[in-house]
């Protein structure tokens, strides 16, 4: 083959390929790096985190498919959620672009946080009062809204629990409930009156009841059934 042909050959190939070349440059040009869909994820978790007062946090996105091709965004990009949900655990976070090209992506991602909280020290069975001595302070990995979960000793000590408990499990509040105080049947002291005038008697308590608990209850006496509330003492005030 004569120089000649051979530079036509030449010409000829780059005339049909470098339109392709160009193409393709321009379309890497315009694409929108993932990983910055993913920052503006994480950014928007950790704030709507931190907005619940939730420090030190640790928050991992799930891989998303390298295959997707998202049109670069003009402007910065826009993130929102669903206001009634959790901030911790699994999160889904949207981030969307209006232009020049509009697309919308949800981010998952998974959001914990570091606490210390009381757990039991040991085993303890249904209708245990929780003691200072039964509890010790751990750090934990939380990753489900704090609100169920004890976070001050002082909120689960005198408390009783209303099912057994194992030994390093955190304590839920709706684990827990006041000590009950009167059985059904038991007689209580019925207090009615001001501080300047009280009047006692006794009477039989209709239900079991806890400190602050409506408690109907039965007058010896009278025979009359009355409504009170029941003081930490265990007896019953009258309104």
């Amino acid at each position: 083959m004569s120089i000649f042909r051979r530079t036509r050959l030449r010409l000829l190939l780059i005339a049909i390929f470098l339109p392709a070349f160009f193409a393709a440059g321009t379309l890497a040009e315009i694409l929108h790096p993932l990983e910055d869909v993913v920052a503006a994820a994480s950014a928007e978790a950790t704030a709507a985190a931190q907005a619940q007062g939730y420090t030190d946090l640790e928050v991992s996105a799930r891989p998303l498919d390298s295959r997707l091709r998202l049109q670069a965004c003009g402007e910065p990009l826009e993130t929102f959620s669903n206001a009634n949900a959790s901030v911790l655990g699994p999160v889904s976070i949207g981030v969307r672009c209006a232009q020049p090209s509009a697309w919308t992506l949800y981010v998952r991602l998974d959001v914990s946080t570091r606490a210390t909280l009381p757990v039991l020290a040991e085993n303890l069975p249904r209708g245990s009062i929780i003691s200072e001595r039964d509890l010790t302070l751990v750090e934990r990995t939380i990753t489900s809204a704090t609100d169920a979960v004890i976070m001050d000793p002082q909120q689960a000590i005198g408390m009783e629990l209303i099912r057994p408990a194992s030994a390093g499990s955190p304590l839920r509040h709706s684990q827990l409930r006041p000590p009950q105080l009167i059985s059904r049947g038991q007689t209580v002291t019925l207090i009615a009156g001001g501080e300047g005038l009280q009047v006692t008697m006794q009477g039989r308590a209709m239900a079991n009841a806890a400190a602050g608990d409506r408690l109907l209850v039965t007058n010896l006496a009278s025979g009359r059934r009355v409504e009170g509330i029941v003081n930490p003492d265990g007896s019953v005030r009258i309104p």
